[in-house]
C-alpha cells in the first residue's frame, strides 16, 4: 500500500511539473524584433502588442490575465558600468516593488520580486555595444498566477537578445 501511494504521489507531482511546462511550451509563441535597434524577445501570442512609442524605442504587451511586459533599448545616457547602472535600477524601483532575487553575469542583471501583495514582476537588464546601449524587458503579472507565469518568464529571459545596434532598418 505504501507503494502505491509513492508512485501515486510522484505521479501527480510530474503531472504538475508536466502541466506547467506545457503553459510555457505548448503554446504558439511569435518574436519582436524591434525596428530601432534589432533587440528581440519570443513571447507567448496570446499577449498583444500595444501602440509603439514616438521614438520606437520598445513595444509593451499585455494578456487578458492582466500580465504585462515591455521590452526596450537606449543608446547613450549611462554614465556608469553595470554596477552602477543595477544601482541606479534599484534606487529608482516604483514603491512597493520588494526584490527577493538577483542575479548577474558579466553585462546583465535581472531582480524580481513582489510588487505590493498581488503582483510578481521580473526585470532583466543588459548593457550592449561596449556599454554605450541599454536593453531590457520587465514584466509584472498576478502572484496567483505565478506557476503559469514563472515558466513564461524563464523562456522569455532565455529568448531575450541584444540588437545589433542603432537603426538596424534603415530607417532614418
Amino acid at each position: 500500500m505504501r507503494r502505491k501511494s509513492s508512485l501515486a504521489l510522484a505521479f501527480l507531482a510530474g503531472a504538475a511539473v508536466l502541466s506547467a511546462a506545457g503553459a510555457a511550451f505548448g503554446e504558439t509563441w511569435r518574436t519582436y524584433q524591434n525596428d530601432r535597434y534589432g533587440t528581440t524577445i519570443d513571447y507567448p501570442d496570446y499577449f498583444k502588442p500595444g501602440d509603439p512609442p514616438d521614438n520606437d524605442d520598445g513595444l509593451s504587451f499585455t494578456s487578458s490575465d492582466s500580465a504585462r511586459f515591455s521590452v526596450f533599448a537606449s543608446y547613450g545616457g549611462l554614465d556608469s558600468d553595470l554596477t552602477g547602472y543595477q544601482a541606479f535600477i534599484m534606487k529608482n524601483l516604483a514603491a512597493g516593488k520588494v526584490v527577493t532575487y538577483r542575479a548577474r553575469g558579466n553585462n546583465w542583471f535581472v531582480i524580481s520580486g513582489t510588487d505590493g501583495a498581488d503582483r510578481v514582476f521580473y526585470e532583466r537588464h543588459l548593457l550592449s555595444h561596449s556599454g554605450e546601449m541599454t536593453e531590457g524587458f520587465v514584466m509584472t503579472y498576478p502572484a496567483r498566477l505565478k506557476p503559469k507565469y514563472d515558466p513564461i518568464v524563464a523562456r522569455l529571459a532565455k529568448s531575450f537578445r541584444s540588437g545589433t545596434g542603432f537603426q538596424t532598418s534603415g530607417k532614418p
